[in-house]
C-alpha cells in the first residue's frame, strides 16, 4: 500500500508539471502569433507583386554553332509580309537570353541538363570547353546535370567545373586556352 501511495505521488507531480509545461508552452506559442511589432495598431505597407522570369533550356549540348536554319516570322514593320529570322547557334541563344534580361531584371537563366557532351565537333573536339566558357558569358544562375554531363566520367566533369588541364581522357584538354579556368556555373553531384 505504501509503494502504491508513493507512485501515486509522483504521477501527480509529473502530471502536474505536465500540465504546467502545456499551459506555459501553448501561451508562448500564442503570444508569437502576434505580428503586430509592439502593438503598434498601424496598417502595414501593402506589399507589391514582383515579376520573375524563368529563362530555361535544356539539351544544348554544345552546339555552338547555327545549324542554318530560319524560321518564318511576321515583319515587325509590315504585317502583310514575312521575314526569315535564323535560329539555332550560341550566338542567337545569347542574343535572346540578353534581350529578355534587359526586359526584366528579375530573372533567373536556368539549364535543365545536357550542356554538353553529345555535342558537334566545333565543342566535343575541346573536351566541350568552348561550350563551357560561352555559358560563363551567358551566366547560368541554376544549373542542372544530365545524363551525357557524366559521359567522360566525374574527374573530367569536375575540371571542367573547376578548371585545370589535367588530363582524364584520351583527347588533350586546354588546346585553345591553356589557362582554362573552368564554369562559373556548377555541375551538383559532381
Amino acid at each position: 500500500m505504501h509503494l502504491n501511495s508513493s507512485i501515486d505521488k509522483k504521477m501527480t507531480t509529473l502530471n502536474i508539471l505536465f500540465k504546467t509545461t502545456s499551459l506555459c508552452l501553448a501561451m508562448a506559442l500564442l503570444v508569437g502569433c502576434n505580428d503586430n511589432d509592439d502593438n503598434d495598431s498601424s496598417t502595414p505597407a501593402p506589399r507589391s507583386n514582383q515579376t520573375v522570369n524563368i529563362l530555361a533550356f535544356n539539351d544544348f549540348h554544345g552546339n555552338l554553332e547555327p545549324p542554318k536554319r530560319y524560321v518564318e516570322a511576321a515583319n515587325p514593320n509590315d504585317a502583310s509580309q514575312t521575314v526569315r529570322i535564323p535560329v539555332g547557334g550560341v550566338s542567337y541563344f545569347a542574343d535572346a537570353i540578353k534581350k529578355l534580361k534587359a526586359q526584366n531584371p528579375n530573372n533567373a537563366v536556368v539549364s535543365a541538363g545536357d550542356l554538353i557532351n553529345a555535342s558537334p565537333i566545333t565543342s566535343s573536339l575541346f573536351l566541350d570547353e568552348p561550350t563551357i566558357e560561352v555559358m560563363n558569358d551567358i551566366q547560368i544562375d541554376f544549373n542542372a546535370v544530365g545524363n551525357h554531363e557524366f559521359d567522360r566520367g566525374t574527374d573530367e566533369l569536375r575540371r571542367l567545373q573547376n578548371g585545370g588541364c589535367q588530363q582524364y581522357t584520351s583527347t588533350a584538354p586546354c588546346q585553345i586556352n591553356k589557362n582554362f579556368s573552368g564554369g562559373k556555373i556548377q555541375f551538383p553531384c559532381s
